[in-house]
């Protein structure tokens, strides 16, 4: 079997977990600009909107953008190592 073959023998549940992951890493990406750009008070309710005290209804979230972006690296990651596992080495 050559190198070119086995790249295609995914299993349905691997490929089933990098794609799982993958799509959860973007919508954490999305999550983190949201924080990053909209004020408190305009964040969608999934994502805990603010509105009073009205001091805090104006800041940005960045505390939990910055969790959002280390969230969806370690996804990355995550489906990244799923779809190297198992591969023979090239040397």
């Amino acid at each position: 079997m050559t190198s070119a073959t086995q790249a295609h023998t995914w299993s349905l549940g691997r490929t089933i977990a990098v794609a799982v992951l993958s799509v959860i890493a973007a919508l954490a990406i999305i999550a983190a600009v949201l924080y990053f750009t909209e004020p408190a008070r305009s964040l969608p309710s999934v994502l805990g909107t603010i509105t009073h005290p009205a001091s805090r209804a104006d800041a940005h979230r960045s505390t939990r953008g910055a969790a959002a972006i280390a969230v969806a690296a370690v996804l990355l990651v995550a489906a990244w190592v799923a779809a190297r596992m198992g591969r023979a080495s090239r040397r």
